[in-house]
């Protein structure tokens, strides 16, 4: 209660950087002891490849983190500042922890698009949660300044980035939100459709006008 929630969703794999995502936490309280207490990060790690030893020893490698940050900074007052799920959310559950974070923190080291980050924004219409994310999702090549990017990498800035978020004011939170929400709901599947085949056929119509107006036939395309 009064709390902020910082939220973590990933895959349990390296490319998510789940190690560094509890050390950048770890660092934070360190030099920000006045956090202790108001803040906690939920990561919900999705099991993944779980036959797999080095998957085995990646899980383990991250309860050890979880229970020395616990240990660390924990306390019968307020409990623990890290809630650490081995489990896969329903999609309605996960919308509903979307909209109550505070900040959504993603540190990959190597990743796609990571749609995470698209879900929390759409997410985050009223309240103008902070997105943290990592330089190396491909998201961060289209969000640009409506998150706060970071390298996972460097724990330091990590750790004062999540400060910076959690600290940011109404208005900025806003601007940032209003710049990833309108990018995110304006980037869809049919903007990619419709801009796919506007270049399709700018591209026949050039085709059209290097023939001397003469359409060519599948067979003289491949022929060529």
């Amino acid at each position: 209660k009064g709390q902020k929630m910082i939220l973590g969703v990933d895959r349990l794999d390296y490319i998510k950087g789940l190690p560094l995502k509890l050390k950048a936490m770890e660092r934070f309280f360190q030099d920000n002891p006045k956090w202790i207490g108001k803040v906690v990060l939920l990561q919900i790690a999705v099991p993944s490849r779980g036959a797999v030893n080095e998957y085995k020893k990646l899980k383990r490698q991250t309860h050890e983190l979880v229970g020395r940050i616990n240990g660390r900074f924990g306390s019968f007052d307020f409990g623990v500042p890290i809630h650490y799920l081995d489990k896969t959310v329903p999609f309605d559950q996960l919308c509903a922890l979307y909209r109550f974070a505070d900040v959504l923190l993603v540190t990959s080291v190597r990743d796609g698009m990571n749609l995470v980050a698209y879900e929390y924004i759409v997410c985050q219409r009223e309240k103008h949660g902070v997105l943290i994310l990592s330089e190396f999702a491909g998201a961060a090549q289209s969000l640009g300044a409506g998150c706060v990017q970071v390298n996972p990498w460097n724990v330091v800035e990590t750790a004062q980035m999540i400060k910076f978020a959690l600290e940011m004011k109404p208005e900025e939170r806003k601007r940032f939100h209003t710049y990833a929400f309108e990018h995110v709901t304006t980037h869809d599947t049919k903007a990619w459709a419709d801009d796919f085949i506007s270049t399709l056929r700018d591209i026949d119509d050039e085709d059209y006008k290097t023939t001397g107006g003469q359409r060519r036939t599948t067979n003289s395309r491949t022929a060529a």
